[in-house]
């Protein structure tokens, strides 16, 4: 993982790379990939430069060879070959270096800015987010994902997330985008496929003027198939803003034709120490008061961290960041993990 700050500068200097920033021509951000094992298997998007360079560097910043060569240095390195001695190859190699920094430093945490340091939303969808941003067309129209989700909770935070990490790599601007409102959960008892469509009107007043988020859960493959030919056809003229659909579904349902299944997102007990710390830095508390939160929060988290309930640490998370908005100082905060080791919680 490394910072959106380097992250937004790497593909912006890469996009000034001759032949890689041509919407119409991917042959140069191909040769980006060059001497990278697999790399035919990285998703693309040939018709979105800006985003295909997005999601080259969002799959190979984690990608390792057997002997620790790191893809990303690779894919700097191809550039390189093409731009040594220019202004553009300086900026190149100083990002390489900062990069380099980060492997010594063990790869740390994205460094937030204080407002958003107890954001749940940007918790660990990461890459789940920006792989979507990556695949959004270069001209606006629908576009359909999938996330894998054993309920409707993610989906909000995953919206919010594309919606501010959209905003923050120029995708739009934070004014310029909306959701429909909280996910829609679709069931043949209370909310049926009916509703969906008769929300169209609406939805397409709102795209005349901003781009919309708009997401829903449904486990039934059937009728996930349903609904998104239903929204595919009703959006399918051209439109003047992006509509992204995106549907919740319980892991291993089918995915509907055409809607693109995003990487599950994933975490570790780092995480959730890091988000912590980032809150306890910015309020200038002990190292001892962050420690202890944060034992707190992880003790009934133990064995492998893939296999952790998402939907429950979400729960908590979010339970604690109510904790620290009602108990303004440390002391407070101790007082309160006291009582809640007590009971158990």
């Amino acid at each position: 993982m490394i910072p959106d700050d380097l992250r937004r500068d790497l593909v912006a200097r890469l996009m000034d790379v001759p032949l890689v920033g041509l919407d119409d021509n991917d042959k140069g951000r191909t040769a980006l990939l060059a001497g990278i094992p697999g790399a035919v298997y990285f998703s693309r998007n040939a018709g979105n430069s800006r985003g295909d360079v997005m999601l080259l560097v969002l799959q190979s910043e984690e990608a390792f060879g057997p002997k620790g060569e790191w893809r990303l240095l690779k894919i700097i390195d191809n550039a390189l070959d093409t731009v040594e001695g220019t202004e553009l190859g300086l900026e190149l190699r100083a990002i390489r270096q900062q990069l380099l920094r980060l492997v010594e430093e063990d790869i740390q945490p994205v460094k937030l800015h204080p407002a958003d340091v107890a954001a749940v939303h940007l918790f660990d969808l990461r890459q789940p987010v920006l792989m979507c941003l990556g695949q959004l067309p270069i001209e606006a129209g629908t576009t359909g994902f999938v996330v894998n989700t054993p309920t409707p909770r993610l989906l909000a935070y995953f919206c919010d997330s594309v919606k501010q990490r959209g905003a923050g790599y120029g995708t739009w601007s934070r004014n310029d985008v909306a959701t429909t409102g909280p996910p829609l959960v679709i069931d043949p008892k209370h909310t049926t496929a009916a509703v969906v469509l008769s929300k169209i009107d609406k939805v397409r007043s709102l795209l005349a003027k901003k781009h919309v988020l708009w997401s829903m859960y449904l486990e039934d493959a059937a009728e996930a198939d349903a609904v998104w030919g239903d929204l595919a056809t009703a959006f399918s003229d051209t439109l003047d803003h992006h509509l992204v659909i995106t549907f919740g579904m319980p892991a291993d349902t089918p995915v509907p034709a055409s809607m693109v299944l995003l990487p599950a997102p994933k975490f570790t007990s780092r995480d959730i120490s890091n988000w912590v710390r980032e809150i306890g830095t910015t309020l200038a508390w002990r190292d001892s008061v962050v420690e202890q939160w944060a034992s707190v929060i992880l003790v009934d988290y133990a064995g492998n961290p893939h296999d952790w309930p998402i939907e429950l640490v979400y729960e908590r998370l979010e339970y604690h960041r109510d904790l620290v908005t009602h108990h303004r100082t440390s002391d407070e905060l101790l007082g309160a993990l006291r009582d809640l080791q007590l009971i158990g919680e």
